[in-house]
């Protein structure tokens, strides 16, 4: 399966980024793979996706309909939120009605900038029968967790316990602390890897964004490593801290805010180890 988390981010003014968190690992319930691609984002419109459940058709029609947006095939820049959706359901659909290989259940996470500059987000689910769309409540006044899934989120909501009554409580940060907590404790065996990040903001000029992921002292993109021979300031890198770090040196870009781990917890928490 796997462990997946979005959540939104607002400033005191109004809502300004949404990101969503994977892991990296897919499995056969005898060996299993901790570089494999889960977070998917559209260069040429305000979206990004995840998923967890069935592999291998999902990571397919992922990755084509990536390809052909970034090509400008299948969506405009001037298409509503809805508009796209529908489109990208109605894409998932159409693949999936000649796939004979699997019956494995699937959800699809989405989420996207409406032309009001406001962020939306829907999953798209089979149940095994048929295909539905379902629309995730978001509240623009607060940075909130949008969502978590996958055999790790029983693992995430317990530890998240720890973190949201700490000094971070009510911050973006929040959530990504405590997903790479849990990815480096996780008890679960069909979680595990290198988290992946992707992003979106606010601001017409932005679409969907893939972000590297510093790890001990190591830099990964798309979960897998990369050294300092390839280019390495073309994408925004982030630690565990969730700061924002120099690709090449793995340390906090200079100017960057620091992202400092919650201190306070539950006292009678079981999960209590930051």
């Amino acid at each position: 399966m796997t462990l997946i988390v979005g959540w939104l981010a607002c400033d005191q003014r109004r809502q300004c980024s949404a990101y969503i968190a994977s892991d990296s690992r897919i499995s056969d319930n005898i060996n299993c793979y901790d570089n494999s691609q889960k977070l998917f984002a559209f260069k040429n419109t305000p979206d990004i996706l995840g998923y967890c459940g069935e592999t291998l058709f999902t990571y397919q029609i992922l990755t084509r309909l990536t390809n052909m947006c970034d090509a400008k095939m299948l969506l405009t820049p001037e298409m509503d939120y809805r508009e796209r959706s529908d489109i990208i359901l109605g894409e998932i659909k159409k693949a999936h009605s000649v796939y004979k290989l699997n019956g494995g259940s699937i959800r699809i996470y989405h989420i996207g900038r409406n032309n009001q500059r406001l962020f939306q987000a829907n999953f798209y689910d089979w149940n095994g029968i048929v295909w539905t769309n379902i629309e995730i409540e978001t509240d623009y006044n607060k940075s909130m967790k949008l969502f978590s899934d996958g055999s790790g989120k029983k693992e995430f909501e317990e530890r998240f316990l720890d973190f949201k009554f700490g000094n971070n409580e009510g911050t973006s940060r929040n959530y990504f602390h405590c997903f790479c907590d849990v990815i480096k404790n996780v008890k679960d065996r069909h979680t595990g890897g290198i988290p992946q990040l992707v992003g979106l903001y606010n601001g017409t000029k932005f679409n969907g964004m893939y972000h590297g992921t510093i790890i001990d002292d190591k830099a990964y993109y798309e979960a897998l490593e990369v050294e300092n021979i390839y280019e390495m300031s073309n994408i925004r890198w982030y630690n565990e801290n969730f700061e924002i770090c120099n690709g090449n040196t793995k340390q906090r870009q200079i100017g960057a805010m620091a992202q400092p781990v919650s201190k306070r917890q539950l006292p009678d928490s079981p999960f209590s180890k930051v």
